[in-house]
C-alpha cells in the first residue's frame, strides 16, 4: 500500500524511502530493485569507472526500472592523486536527462 507524504508526491515514488548513493555498492541492480519496490534508487556513477560506463549504467538503470523514478549521485571527494573527471560525469547526468 502506497504511503503518501511530500516527498512521495514530489518524488513521483509510492514509499518515502530513498536509497543513499552507497560507494562501492551503488549499482543499477540494487538502485532498480530500490525503485520497482516503490522507493527512490540510486547509483554512485563514479562507482561504474569512467563516464562513459556511467552513461551505461544510466541507460541499464532506465531500463530495468521502466520509468519508474531514480537518482544519479556524483560523491566529489578529497583525492590524494589526479581529480576524477566531475565534468565528464556531470555532462553525462545532463546529457542522460536525470532529473
Amino acid at each position: 500500500m502506497p504511503f503518501q507524504t511530500r516527498i512521495t508526491e514530489l518524488l513521483k515514488i509510492e514509499h518515502p524511502i530513498i536509497m543513499g548513493g552507497m560507494t562501492g555498492v551503488g549499482t543499477p541492480e540494487l538502485a532498480a530493485a530500490v525503485s520497482n519496490a516503490g522507493g527512490l534508487g540510486m547509483i554512485a556513477i563514479h562507482n561504474a569507472g569512467s563516464p562513459q560506463e556511467g552513461r551505461k549504467w544510466i541507460q541499464q538503470l532506465r531500463h530495468l526500472t521502466n520509468g519508474k523514478p531514480f537518482g544519479v549521485n556524483l560523491t566529489i571527494l578529497p583525492s590524494m592523486g589526479p581529480p576524477p573527471p566531475y565534468m565528464e560525469y556531470a555532462q553525462v547526468i545532463i546529457d542522460e536527462n536525470v532529473p
